[in-house]
């Protein structure tokens, strides 16, 4: 906390002192590092320093550097008291009051300094200690003034430029920010950095990248500047180079488990990277930290065959999220089969959604600000006995919470369609297509099939919406469509789309979804398409809207092609609804076999292919008579909102029958019958 002109040094209002050999060997071993050593030196000699105000502040500032704040104030105060013209001591003092977060007690200090000195190091530490207290506009005020003692600061136009950024004074902000870059001696990347960030946040993300770029060239945490570059290519749709991005802040930070979360979270939406996976969750497992001082589980307390089961369920996005399609209508179902049911709730921002699944739990728990272990305690007092996490590796995961082991049972459902890679979560839950017996390898959890499918979409709050014929009876070309996230439309989808385009005459394809607003990410989808050979006329692009809209907008497509090796969830849940027949491949893993799980339960296998050609090949032949595909689509508006995938009621019986079987397999297994 300090400022970066030169502040005096050394005792100015004596001699003795310098005159003292110690005093040197003192100074030396303090400059070393050596504060210890530099303590007991002090120490030992303290009588030829006669114990006065500098000797004190020389003593404060050495307990001050060991971490010995309580005796460090005490010494400080004791130099005040000898000599209050001595100002040293209380800078030092205003600075570990700070440091202690002890902000008032910090700016009575410096409010006091000003009065006295009118040094720009008061101003300066004022402000920031304004800043921490989100007066912001009063925090600008005496970073002006320190301004014009200093218009050549480094560190007082950075600091308008963080206050300017929390004001959304974006132009401000960059002014200063390059002013503070122009002044950089010490090639901090800070600066930059920050500068990034603001263009991240404007969206426009050439700058963005390219600063972050220039950041890399100086000195300071690149691994931030690694992560926050990964995140830029990210949203503009280049996830090779986030993933390159991502390894290298690992390289330089590979303890940082919010970056290794981002890291695998990516890993999955092409065929290269996704090798990676299971090895990357099992590394990740390994780097959480267990934390002292739980509750251990008793096995044997209160486990009874009949009992009511506490279930609680983890996530960041209960919320219009597909976490909350999935759950606002089965809750209530749940709590009739002996189930109560607890929310542990880690939101960065709630909706209406939020609101109505609040009254549905039995207990909501927001923990979006409570730390993993007290997060943790409250789990354990709330006698949890099946612990549910539903976010995976997805943003506002609080996955160390289950490394832990602090219910008895631990599974994974429905926020996240692979293995976690915590051997602390005894299952995942699937169905027998999407989690195969023969695929038990694939996962540390054992797999727990559903009968029918691995999970449900409510449907309360979109019944009255109807469906259309094909529109290609209208139109007299074909359709295609797709409203998955755009980051699951890697190249080889690209390929295959392009070919099932080329293929098929005067068919385009219909795009949907949040990212094609991003002009970046919107022209590399076009390019790609015209490395291909599509040109832009074919291809149709919406962005997001309300989800009726979105849903509606299902009745403009004839066939909709799932995406590749990560098939879609949610939007192919919504497709079945809407009654559109779905175009996918039968893949290797969880997240691939979703599509084909949901065309099983429709009785739409015929819609399923078994690889790239075969898709193409359907594609095509699927295309060449309207009225077949018509009839096809007659035959979903008839059945498929029949389907268990939209039967709440039933979905929620095999699920409690799930969770009611696992228990009494775990009651068996600790002998408690």
């Amino acid at each position: 906390m300090k400022c970066d002109k030169p502040a005096a040094k050394g005792c100015k209002y004596c001699n003795r002192h310098k005159n003292n050999k110690n005093f040197f060997l003192v100074e030396s071993l303090a400059q070393e590092g050596k504060f210890f050593e530099a303590k007991q030196l002090l120490l030992k000699d303290k009588d030829s320093y006669f114990l006065d105000y500098f000797f004190l502040y020389i003593l404060g500032s050495l307990e001050d550097q060991l971490e010995n704040s309580d005796q460090a104030i005490s010494n400080y105060l004791e130099s005040v008291r000898l000599n209050p013209s001595f100002k040293e001591s209380k800078f030092s003092l205003g600075n570990i009051y700070y440091k202690l977060k002890n902000l008032e007690q910090a700016k009575l200090i410096f409010l006091d300094l000003i009065e006295e000195t009118k040094d720009i190091r008061a101003y300066y530490n004022l402000a920031l200690i304004l800043f921490d207290q989100n007066l912001y506009d009063d925090s600008i005020k005496y970073l002006q003034i320190a301004l014009n003692l200093y218009p050549t600061s480094y560190e007082i136009n950075h600091q308008l430029g963080l206050v300017y950024s929390k004001l959304k004074k974006f132009s401000e902000a960059i002014r200063h920010y390059n002013l503070a870059n122009k002044f950089n001696e010490k090639k901090d990347c800070s600066t930059l950095n920050n500068l990034a960030n603001i263009y991240g946040d404007l969206k426009d993300y050439e700058r963005a990248i390219f600063f972050y770029n220039q950041a890399l060239k100086f000195s300071g945490d690149k691994s931030k500047i690694y992560n926050n570059l990964a995140v830029a290519y990210s949203d503009i749709g280049d996830l090779e180079k986030a993933i390159y991005c991502y390894e290298q802040s690992l390289l330089l930070n590979p303890n940082n488990l919010k970056i290794r979360q981002r890291y695998i979270f990516y890993l999955l939406y092409n065929f290269e990277t996704k090798k990676l996976y299971k090895r990357e969750t099992i590394k990740y497992s390994e780097k959480i930290t267990y934390l002292p001082n739980l509750p251990k589980i008793n096995k044997l307390k209160n486990f009874s065959k009949e009992k009511k089961l506490n279930v609680g369920i983890v996530s960041g996005d209960f919320r219009r999220h597909p976490v909350g399609y999935f759950l606002i209508d089965i809750l209530e179902n749940l709590k009739n089969e002996n189930i109560k049911l607890f929310a542990y709730s880690n939101p960065e921002s709630e909706d209406d959604y939020t609101k109505s699944l609040k009254e549905k739990f039995d207990v909501f728990n927001n923990i979006f600000s409570i730390s993993d272990e007290d997060c943790a305690k409250k789990i354990c007092d709330d006698e949890i006995d099946i612990l549910i996490d539903m976010s995976g590796y997805s943003n506002q995961t609080r996955l160390p919470l289950f490394k832990q082991k602090i219910a008895p049972l631990q599974i994974s459902w429905g926020g996240w369609l692979e293995t976690t890679g915590l051997k602390e979560i005894d299952y995942i839950v699937g169905d027998p297509i999407v989690t195969p017996k023969d695929h038990q390898d694939h996962y540390v959890e054992k797999i727990l099939q559903l009968p029918n499918i691995w999970c449900h979409l409510s449907s309360s709050d979109i019944k009255q919406l109807k469906t259309s014929h094909t529109p290609a009876l209208i139109n007299n070309y074909i359709t295609f469509g797709c409203f998955n996230s755009m980051d699951k439309i890697n190249n080889k989808v690209i390929e295959a789309w392009s070919e099932i385009l080329s293929l098929v005459t005067k068919s385009k394809i219909l795009i949907k979804n949040f990212q094609v607003n991003n002009p970046l990410y919107k022209k590399k989808v076009i390019n790609e398409f015209k490395k291909n050979n599509i040109l832009e006329d074919r291809l149709i692009f919406e962005g997001p809207s309300t989800r009726d809209r979105l849903l509606i907008s299902y009745n403009s497509i004839d066939i909709a092609l799932d995406t590749f090796p990560y098939s879609g969830g949610t939007t192919s849940l919504e497709t079945a609804w809407m009654c559109v027949p779905l175009l996918t491949i039968n893949g290797d893993s969880f997240i691939s076999r979703c599509g084909a799980s949901i065309n099983s339960n429709l009785n739409q296998d015929h819609w399923t292919a078994k690889n790239i050609s075969q898709y193409i090949e359907l594609a095509k032949v699927y295309s060449n008579d309207y009225k077949k595909l018509d009839i096809n689509r007659s035959y979903l508006r008839e059945n498929s909102r029949k389907s268990v995938i939209f039967n709440s009621k039933l979905f929620s019986e095999n699920f409690a029958k799930a969770l009611r079987k696992i228990w009494l397999d775990f009651i068996k297994n600790n002998n408690n019958i």
